[in-house]
């Protein structure tokens, strides 16, 4: 294991939380480090030039901190494990076949690597064997069900829940204006700065589309970038709704919003449009549970931006056309392309990996998806979808009221937005995962929807009546 410098910074703060930090600082050292998307804390040459990501480095020492000798977390960590019980049969099942899976099929399906760095042919595969990402991809699995637990605990003492959501405030505004300034200083001295923080093991892509440079940020191509802001996006979207800092928050979603915009992303395209469906869905649906209030400046929010981009067709007709010829690049024609082509290949392995190998997964690690599901249907069979599935029911909560609507409660609208926003942050991975670990904000948001769930019962057909918990309002 050889540390960067970004490591050894890391080394330098995590130590400092270790001796006397709280549940504020380790939310805020989680958060910044994610940030660093395509950074490496850990470099592990014996792994195949597999590295170990900032976040992952920052969870080690969060973990340290809550498992102290007296710290008295005993207690919260064992019923954050049951609460992430589903998650951690999960991860467990995809472990243990990512161990046995590609031994057990060895040679019987041929695959795309996770890592294919023998060839560049578009649908280039070889018989399945064990390999190092099956390592890799499992110390990510075990990454996830652990920053769920660590944020289910953080959550439940005092400031964690206020850190998230000012923390995630300073995030999204980090993650949106580094977006921009990675695409206004390109081919400046500046780029040479995001160069070297973008130190990871990844393959580094800056792309252009029509002329239009795309935005990578921090992170190693544009759709990682986009996938990150938008789970941000949906967060902070949904504290909005709910009343959650709506000031602090709108603003930061609409700035996130933007970005996503003009990343040229259509992962930022599709999460957009999945989160637009959903909103109207809901409104539809639910109608008597929504917050008004915030219905109308949203409508007026969609008046002000159909005026906008009426008024720069008037004003820019060739921008505009500029802009016409990306959106139709990156979303109706992208299936054409020789890159959406690939994908839809590497989607249909999960397919014939789950068939070939009895419903039981060949193990994660073991091949290249470009699908969430199909990775998960093709790692690790039956028992990854159902337990992933029951996990998703267990934390959406669709039952209770505060799923879709305000609640007088806060901790029930913060455990409403962390549980809804944890999910539909799982949207752009239906369409670009290349293996089946949940990323960072879906772990993070689902720990601390079930950290802050009220320990009540709340139907629909009694949304009305509400019962205050013994939970400080710390988000107030």
């Amino acid at each position: 294991m050889i540390p960067t410098y970004i490591g050894l910074i890391q080394l330098l703060f995590g130590t400092l939380l270790i001796i006397g930090g709280t549940s504020r600082q380790c939310v805020w050292f989680l958060l910044v480090s994610a940030l660093f998307g395509g950074s490496a804390a850990i470099q592990l040459p014996a792994l195949g030039g597999s590295s170990i990501p900032p976040v992952q480095f920052a969870l080690v020492f969060v973990i340290a901190r809550l498992a102290i000798p007296g710290s008295g977390n005993a207690p919260l960590v064992m019923a954050a494990l049951r609460e992430n019980v589903f998650l951690c049969i999960f991860v467990a099942y995809g472990v243990f076949m990512a161990f046995i899976g590609p031994r057990l099929f060895h040679g019987t399906i041929d695959v795309t690597p996770l890592r294919n760095e023998v060839s560049k042919m578009i649908y280039y595969t070889e018989p399945l064997r064990p390999s190092s990402q099956n390592i890799t991809t499992s110390v990510y699995l075990i990454g996830v069900a652990v920053l769920a637990v660590a944020m289910t605990v953080l959550c439940r003492k005092r400031g964690g829940a206020e850190a998230l959501v000012k923390g995630g405030v300073v995030v999204a505004w980090l993650h949106a204006l580094t977006g921009i300034i990675e695409v206004v200083t390109r081919g400046t001295a500046v780029d040479l700065v995001f160069e070297s923080l973008r130190n990871g093991s990844y393959q580094q892509l800056s792309q252009s589309v029509s002329g239009v440079a795309r935005m990578n940020g921090l992170f190693p191509e544009p759709s990682a970038y986009a996938a990150f802001g938008f789970g941000l996006f949906v967060f902070m979207a949904e504290c909005w709704y709910r009343s959650v800092l709506p000031k602090r928050t709108g603003i930061a979603a609409i700035v996130l919003m933007l970005a996503l915009l003009f990343s040229t992303a259509s992962t930022g395209y599709l999460g957009l449009a999945g989160y637009g469906v959903f909103f109207l869905c809901r409104l539809a649906v639910f109608w008597r549970l929504a917050n008004h209030r915030r219905v109308n400046e949203a409508g007026i929010a969609v008046i002000i931006g159909v005026i906008a981009v009426a008024a720069a067709l008037v004003a820019l007709p060739a921008y505009v056309d500029t802009a016409g010829r990306v959106i139709d690049q990156m979303i109706f024609a992208k299936a054409e392309t020789v890159s959406g082509k690939q994908r839809w290949f590497w989607m249909a392995q999960g397919l014939d990996a789950m068939l070939a190998s009895g419903g039981l997964g060949i193990g994660p690690g073991s091949f290249r998806s470009s699908s969430l599901l199909t990775a998960i249907l093709g790692s690790m069979g039956v028992v990854g979808i159902l337990s992933i599935g029951a996990y998703v029911l267990w934390v959406f909560r669709p039952a209770r009221a505060s799923t879709w609507g305000n609640s007088s409660d806060l901790s029930a609208s913060l455990s409403g937005a962390c549980g809804t926003a944890a999910i539909l942050s799982l949207i752009p991975g239906l369409f670009t995962a290349p293996s089946p670990v949940p990323d960072f904000m879906f772990g993070l948001l689902a720990g601390a929807s079930l950290a802050l769930r009220p320990h009540f019962q709340l139907s629909l057909a009694s949304s009305r009546r509400q019962v205050r918990q013994d939970v400080s309002p710390t988000t107030s």
